[in-house]
């Protein structure tokens, strides 16, 4: 008679919980008022100091925004000086003198060649541009602090310039569609090269993820270009201009809204690839969040621009309201429409400060409390023994993009 046996069943092990990554938001504390009383102040003292307060400005404003942010509970900090972005501004007028000067003088020596004669000094003042991006963000990561541990740079400024003129080449001649793999190296380079004490930094980012999010935007600008430029090769000269004039005016509309729509996409890209060991940024920011700041600052600067041009509008009106009696004015007492004019461009120079003054607050400040408030940190606490190391940069890359105008914040 068959009996039931009773087989021990060994217990089930249990499936180890893999914990969650730590997250760790971003936040900005900073009140709008604070901010843009500060650039405020900073473009009225540009004037009177014949711009050299802009020096002081700069680093004000990086104080600001560095230490209103927050990383859970502790803040960044900015340590660079006013003083030391004007020292490297002059040594980079010394370096640059030079190249000007000796600029001139070929161009006076081979008058037959002056049609050409520009090409080898933009080539010259390109390389310089990008070598002073590189040792200008040398110089920034080693005035940031955090948890009282600096950032900081290894790698060859001059490796950086040669990459990048290699990639806008290849960007050129590929009609933008390399970009993204420029952007990518690039990137990767200075990541690579950037510590956080002994904490060795790295761009996970990469082209093709980067070519996917943005080719839509180039089909709307270099895209449209290429498609109207081949169909104006098979039309009549007639349709050829109606086609040109139509291509100009879909560009003139698409190329701003592309930019925007991009740079929101580059932005989002460049954080989410960036890494320190274990630690990695996660990112929300949306497109539309970047394309509303840049809608605040047009309608802020369109508000401003009017304003100033009615004010200035009903003064010739009423200056220029009847000729003769100005002519004979102007005979009788042309001084005080000398100080008028002296007036007038002043005031032409404060318009341009006020719009420098709502592209920082709309433009740079909106978008870095954009950024801060869609960021989140992971494994943050990969970072909490990371030993300080690394020196402090010298200004001399600031100075250079200052002069060559490709700075940043």
């Amino acid at each position: 008679m068959p009996m039931n046996i009773a087989v021990p069943v060994p217990p089930v092990a249990s499936t180890p919980r893999i914990p969650l990554p730590e997250r760790t938001e971003l936040a900005f504390t900073g009140a709008p008022g604070d901010f843009f009383g500060l650039v405020a102040k900073g473009a009225a003292l540009i004037l009177p100091t014949a711009g050299f307060y802009r020096f002081w400005l700069i680093t004000d404003i990086r104080r600001h925004l560095w230490g209103k942010t927050r990383i859970g509970g502790e803040s960044l900090e900015y340590t660079g000086t006013g003083r030391e972005l004007l020292i490297g501004f002059m040594i980079a007028l010394a370096v640059l003198a030079p190249i000007y000067v000796g600029y001139f003088a070929l161009s006076l020596a081979a008058e037959r060649m002056q049609a050409f004669a520009s090409v080898p000094l933009f080539l010259v003042l390109y390389v310089f541009g990008q070598y002073a991006v590189y040792r200008a963000r040398r110089y920034r990561a080693t005035r940031t602090i955090f948890r009282g541990v600096r950032f900081w740079m290894t790698g060859s400024a001059w490796r950086y310039a040669g990459k990048t003129f290699l990639w806008d080449l290849a960007t050129l001649f590929s009609l933008g569609l390399a970009l993204p793999w420029r952007m990518a190296a690039l990137e990767r380079y200075k990541m690579q090269n950037t510590r956080f004490g002994d904490l060795a930094g790295d761009f996970a980012g990469t082209g093709s993820t980067l070519f996917r999010r943005g080719v839509a935007l180039w089909a709307m600008t270099i895209g449209l270009a290429i498609a109207a430029g081949v169909l104006a090769i098979f039309v009549g000269n007639a349709a050829r201009v109606i086609v040109l004039i139509g291509l100009l005016s879909a560009m003139s509309f698409t190329l701003p809204i592309a930019y925007v729509l991009f740079r929101g996409t580059l932005i989002r890209w460049l954080i989410e690839g960036v890494r320190f060991g274990a630690v990695a940024l996660e990112s929300r920011l949306r497109r539309d969040t970047v394309f509303g700041c840049y809608l605040k600052w047009l309608a802020a600067t369109t508000g401003y621009g009017a304003v100033l041009a009615g004010v200035l509008g009903s003064l010739f009106a009423a200056r220029l309201g009847d000729l003769n009696k100005l002519e004979a004015s102007l005979a009788a007492d042309w001084s005080s429409y000398a100080f008028e004019a002296a007036a007038v461009l002043l005031l032409y120079l404060a318009f341009l400060l006020g719009l420098g003054v709502l592209k920082r607050y709309f433009l740079d400040r909106g978008i870095w409390v954009a950024v801060a408030a869609s960021t989140t940190v992971v494994n943050l606490t990969a970072a909490d023994h990371a030993v300080a190391a690394g020196e402090a940069a010298g200004s001399l890359g600031e100075g250079l993009a200052d002069a060559l105008d490709v700075g940043a914040i």
